[in-house]
C-alpha cells in the first residue's frame, strides 16, 4: 500500500462524497457503510477534513457531511499531503533524515524520477475522476453480471 490507511479510507470518504455531491449533506454513517470503513476512525479523519476546509460539516437534523469545494478542485496531493506529505518532501526514502543532491542517501537518484513521477499523479488526479472510475469500473462490473 503506497498511501497510508489515513490517506486512503480518506480517499475513499470524499470520493463517497462526490458521488452525493450537491446533493445535500450525508451522515458519516452512511460514507463508513457504503465504503465499509470504521465509523470510530472515520470521525476522526472526517474532523480532520473539516478543519482544513476539504469537507464541510453541518450538525442536527439533515446535517452531516459535504464538500468543501468541487470535487475536481480537490486533488489527492490535497489529502496526500494532509496524511502523508513528508513521504514526498525532502525527508529520505529510507529515513536517514533529509535527502538532497548534496547530501543523499544511497537510493536518493534512484528514487527521484518515481518520485516526481508519483507527485505528478497525486497533483494532476481530482477525487472527481477518480469518482468518475469508480462508476465506470462499478458499471463494467455489473454489466459483466
Amino acid at each position: 500500500m503506497i498511501f497510508s490507511r489515513p490517506t486512503s479510507y480518506a480517499v475513499r470518504a470524499l470520493v463517497y462524497l462526490a458521488h452525493h455531491y450537491g446533493r445535500g449533506p450525508v451522515l458519516g454513517s452512511d460514507i463508513a457503510k457504503g465504503e465499509n470503513l470504521p465509523a470510530p476512525f472515520l470521525a476522526k479523519l472526517m474532523r480532520e477534513l473539516t478543519s482544513s476546509g476539504i469537507v464541510k460539516a453541518s450538525r442536527g437534523p439533515g446535517g452531516g457531511f459535504v464538500l468543501g469545494r468541487d470535487p475536481r478542485q480537490i486533488s489527492l496531493w490535497d489529502v496526500f499531503t494532509q496524511y502523508d506529505g513528508l513521504a514526498l518532501s525532502g525527508e529520505c526514502l529510507l529515513g536517514c533524515g533529509t535527502c538532497s543532491e548534496d547530501n543523499s542517501c544511497y537510493v536518493h537518484a534512484e528514487w527521484a524520477e518515481p518520485k516526481a513521477v508519483l507527485k505528478s499523479f497525486l497533483k494532476r488526479t481530482s477525487i472527481a475522476d477518480l469518482a468518475a472510475r469508480k462508476t465506470a469500473v462499478q458499471g463494467l462490473v455489473e454489466a459483466g453480471n
